[in-house]
């Protein structure tokens, strides 16, 4: 009846947070290939380790691009 939610199946590629030079904006997400996908905005610390949890990935692994 009640189960435990599951973690979303991470997509291929390394995770990575691209950040603009300009103004500062960060995205997290995957690049494959040169392609970024799965984008979601950065406002804190926080919202990195909510991302890193939900697709079960250790906050160590990912590196910022720019």
């Amino acid at each position: 009846m009640f189960s435990k939610k599951q973690r979303e199946q991470a997509p291929a590629g390394e995770p990575v947070i691209r950040a603009s030079i300009c103004n500062g904006e960060k995205v997290i997400g995957f690049r494959e290939n040169g392609h970024f996908m799965n984008g979601e905005v950065v406002r804190s610390e926080e919202d990195i380790v909510k991302f890193c949890k939900k697709y079960g990935i250790d906050r160590s692994s990912v590196k910022t691009i720019y």
